[in-house]
């Protein structure tokens, strides 16, 4: 294979993983000849990006890219997330980063609830420029910048969520240069637990750096993740007439040269290329580990709807948060249809 046709794959993968343009992400590679089109981070990045990962929005309701992340920049030591403004149709996203993220204290009367820690131990809020909201990990070099406001928006969601901790008697922790006390002991009350939870980082780290295969190699209308133990569940939904694709999918989260070190195994699968039992709905669940006893393992679920099924809330819930037209065609093409005639 000539250089020029490996920086061409290079570049194509790199574009279905991260959501960037081929042609950014071909310049991109030819300045940096050595690197990876997805280069896995280092041990504190991932903590950093899992956590990131983990509090997106994506999950919570309708956004209008897969966990609500448009595009990512991956680069060994720093990763940009460039978010949806909305979460769902009403709610701000970029907002709701800033609650699920940065760590806080409850000092109220609670007893119960003060016990437990807002937000996540040891992010912090390192400044907010014209390039977006810069995150790190107290004690590391991880950064991590969430881009999609602008510089003035993000200096007011920050404020405004300052107010709001005031009002709720929670303290922010976020400014402190070094884990608080409040931190390191709750930290310290499940340290095994922290500990694997962190050598298991990675995997959630290589999902956020490919997060653009859910939209562009397969189209799901729906991308549902939360934590299992320490892997994670996906469910994947598909309209009746959309193909699942999920063999491209997987051929690309873990693709031989440049995807995550992980198996793929088959659970359970209905495809059928015919509409012979009706149209009933279709389940296909995948397993994906590292070989070594799954305990860091991904399990899918793909899921396409009955024939006949009515989308009308999805696809409403989708375009109000701002997904692209062309995108709903694709993903939601019965909702097309019955509007066009």
């Amino acid at each position: 294979m000539s250089h020029g046709d490996l920086l061409t794959q290079k570049a194509r993968y790199r574009s279905r993983c991260t959501g960037i343009g081929h042609q950014t992400g071909l310049q991109h590679l030819q300045s940096l000849q050595e690197q990876e089109p997805v280069p896995a981070a280092n041990y504190d990045q991932t903590r950093l990006e899992a956590a990131v990962f983990e509090r997106l929005g994506g999950t919570i309701d309708y956004c209008a890219h897969p966990a609500g992340v448009a595009r990512v920049h991956p680069s060994p030591d720093h990763l940009v997330v460039d978010i949806d403004s909305k979460l769902g149709p009403k709610h701000s996203l970029p907002e709701h980063c800033l609650q699920a993220l940065l760590p806080t204290q409850y000092t109220g009367p609670d007893e119960d609830e003060g016990r437990e820690l807002g937000g996540i131990a040891g992010v912090r809020l390192l400044r907010v420029d014209t390039a977006g909201l810069h995150l790190g990990l107290a004690g590391t070099d991880a950064r991590v910048t969430i881009t999609g406001p602008d510089s003035e928006q993000w200096r007011t969601l920050v404020t405004e969520h300052r107010a709001s901790c005031h009002d709720a008697n929670l303290v922010p922790l976020w400014d402190a240069p070094a884990l608080t006390p409040f931190e390191t002991a709750y930290l310290a009350a499940d340290p095994t637990w922290w500990k694997e939870q962190a050598d298991h980082a990675w995997v959630a780290s290589g999902l956020l750096r490919r997060i653009a295969l859910f939209h562009t190699v397969t189209k799901p209308y729906c991308v549902r993740y939360w934590r299992h133990g320490l892997g994670w569940k996906f469910e994947l939904r598909y309209e009746h007439d959309v193909p699942m694709d999920h063999e491209t999918l997987l051929a690309q989260l873990t693709h031989p040269r440049w995807g995550m070190p992980l198996q793929v195994t088959r659970e359970h699968c209905v495809c059928k290329p015919c509409d012979c039992d009706q149209g009933a709905e279709r389940n296909c669940w995948y397993t994906l580990d590292t070989g070594g006893g799954r305990r860091d393992e991904i399990r899918i679920h793909f899921r396409r709807a009955s024939a006949g099924g009515d989308t009308e809330y999805e696809y409403g819930r989708l375009a109000a948060a701002g997904a692209d037209p062309k995108w709903l065609v694709q993903a939601l093409p019965s909702h097309h249809q019955s509007s066009a005639t």
